[in-house]
């Protein structure tokens, strides 16, 4: 396995229902058949949907997906504030072939985590999504009920891209207390770099975070580096600074071996979601690292 292979291996989560591809469930469930099916498969993680259109969901899989061979569908489900609502929604998700794989939620504060985190049903993965100034206070409720942390990326807004600052800031705290995330919205480009926000012909740009320079200054904050070398793999913008290699990627003053990019992706930093799964993909080839 080439070090890229262990940064993207399961990395993209897909949601292809939200914004800004914004599909139908019928053209989301079906193109992400299409993608499980495809050379591309290995670096595909779980299908995201939100608690209230799992019927929906149901209908679709149903009708695309009648196939016994089918693999078994991995499914991430975003829960509203209507937590006994959507409990009774997931119980009912007999499909046989999804499983329901982990949970997503969001919360304002540590009192309202463990309120949340106290309702769900135990055995699944949770992740909880959080403001990241207030990691100090949310970490130690997720580690006591073994949940894991969640940070927006971004979104169609130039505002809802956290700075490189917050991000180190976040990956730092969760690094140091040992609790693994997943990062959502706005990770379509490997690289950091100004781009359209949407998918409109006149769509306005902002800078936008790369999922390449997030995952190895992940690798970077669970190794114990200090803040600026976090801070300044996040700031990345030229691709030809990472050098993928079989068995090494070096970029900076830095270098990391396929197996501590296994360990970091393994107990860190989990995934990230995406309503693009081709993008990435694409960027990694086109800089030459696949």
């Amino acid at each position: 396995m080439s070090t890229i292979e262990a940064l993207m291996r399961s990395l993209v989560d897909y949601a292809g229902l939200f914004p800004p591809a914004a599909l139908s469930m019928p053209d989301a469930v079906r193109r992400y058949r299409e993608y499980l099916a495809g050379d591309d498969a290995w670096a595909l993680g779980k299908f995201v949907v939100p608690a209230s259109r799992l019927k929906e969901f149901s209908a679709s899989f149903n009708e695309v997906c009648c196939d016994e061979r089918e693999p078994v569908w991995g499914l991430s489900v975003l829960v509203s504030d209507d937590l006994a609502r959507d409990a009774i929604l997931m119980e009912a998700m007999t499909q046989g072939a999804a499983s329901l794989d982990s949970v997503e939620v969001k919360a304002k504060s540590g009192q309202d985590a463990e309120r949340i985190l106290g309702e769900l049903a135990p055995g699944v993965e949770i992740l909880v999504e959080f403001e990241p100034k207030s990691a100090r206070e949310m970490l130690p409720v997720l580690m006591r009920f073994g949940a894991l942390a969640k940070i927006r990326m971004g979104g169609v807004t130039a505002e809802a891209f956290p700075t490189v600052e917050t991000v180190a800031g976040f990956l730092a705290t969760c690094a140091r207390e040992k609790v693994g995330f997943k990062a959502t919205a706005g990770l379509h480009h490997a690289v950091r770099g100004s781009h359209k926000l949407t998918y409109e012909a006149d769509s306005a740009r902002a800078t936008m975070h790369g999922f390449v320079n997030v995952f190895l200054a992940a690798v970077l904050a669970w190794r114990g580096e200090d803040s600026r070398a976090v801070t300044a793999t996040l700031e990345e913008t030229d691709p030809s600074a990472f050098a993928f290699g079989e068995e090494c990627v070096r970029w900076r003053k830095f270098e990391a071996g396929v197996d501590e990019i296994e360990a970091v992706r393994r107990k860190f930093a989990i995934s990230y979601g995406s309503c693009s799964f081709t993008e990435p993909l694409e960027e990694a080839k086109a800089n030459g690292w696949l």
